[in-house]
């Protein structure tokens, strides 16, 4: 079959997503996530096989194939070396989660959170600062350099050493005053990624760890966010009021997220704005908690 083609190629990797056509939700943002960061990654591609449950039923051999049901979608699986067999992936399905599963595997993913064996590194150097972990660092540099994190590491430590240990704590000031400004989605994402890295060094919690009280959301881009305060890391209930309304490209406020917040007004009309309609994009109506209130 045309699957097993692909997956006999050899010194290539694949990471299959079975699932039934057109899957939305959370899953699938993440498995879109995660696709976006394997294009990076050399010899590895991440991939769907849609299943129809009706008409000629395309894909179904698949399905059989691995014993799944309806339920057990979507299912990941991991085929590497020439393997038709695959390796499931059965952890939480956040990207975070996989990747790190990815990462165990031989898959050098970009991370979107911090470099594990680097901050191993970070954490050895805060005990006893030298050059030598700097060293330490710079081949793991040469390890990870499909993920633009992995330098950031090198520079703030040859800060650190430089200034001493109050630089990434400054430093986290300092890029957290830039970012209440107007940014440029590249930039505020370069930024974010810098973030993460400096909690590391400063010992700081970011929002991403952080619980929220009941009935708040946590904000976009928590892991780049530090703090540990609903104030700083969370945002109150919301409601999108688009109603029937949609912007220029008939999408409604549930299309706008973190993904998407770049786009908040690109594709108003007349009867539909989104920064005053939808909660992604600051508007919506703001439902406070009585506890808060």
């Amino acid at each position: 079959m045309t699957m097993d083609k692909m997956l006999s190629v050899p010194g290539q990797s694949f990471l299959v997503k079975i699932d039934e056509p057109y899957s939305r939700g959370e899953k699938g943002d993440m498995f879109r996530m995660i696709c976006q960061l394997a294009y990076a990654v050399p010899n590895f591609f991440a991939a769907e096989v849609p299943v129809q449950r009706f008409n000629q039923k395309e894909n179904d051999d698949v399905r059989e194939r691995f014993n799944l049901t309806l339920k057990d979608f979507p299912a990941f699986y991991l085929f590497t070396d020439g393997s038709t067999d695959g390796v499931r992936y059965t952890d939480a399905a956040q990207a975070a989660n996989m990747i790190k599963w990815l990462r165990s595997r031989g898959i050098l993913m970009p991370s979107i959170d911090t470099i594990d064996e680097l901050d191993e590194v970070v954490n050895d150097f805060l005990s006893e600062p030298s050059a030598r972990h700097i060293e330490k660092a710079k081949e793991l540099e040469r390890k990870y350099t499909n993920d633009a994190k992995a330098p950031m590491y090198v520079k703030i430590m040859e800060k650190c050493l430089a200034q001493g240990a109050s630089y990434a704590a400054d430093e986290i000031a300092r890029v957290m005053k830039i970012l209440q400004g107007k940014v440029h989605p590249q930039k505020r994402a370069e930024l974010s990624d810098k973030l993460k890295v400096l909690k590391v060094f400063a010992k700081m919690e970011a929002c991403d760890v952080f619980q929220c009280p009941e009935g708040y959301h946590k904000k976009f881009g928590a892991a780049g966010i530090i703090g540990s305060d609903a104030q700083t890391c969370c945002k109150p209930p919301c409601i999108d009021t688009e109603g029937d309304e949609h912007d220029a490209q008939g999408h409604h406020c549930d299309y706008y997220d973190e993904r998407t917040a770049p786009e908040c007004g690109d594709w108003d009309t007349g009867a539909f704005r989104a920064s005053r309609m939808c909660c992604a994009c600051g508007g919506g109506h703001v439902k406070i908690p009585e506890a808060d209130a």
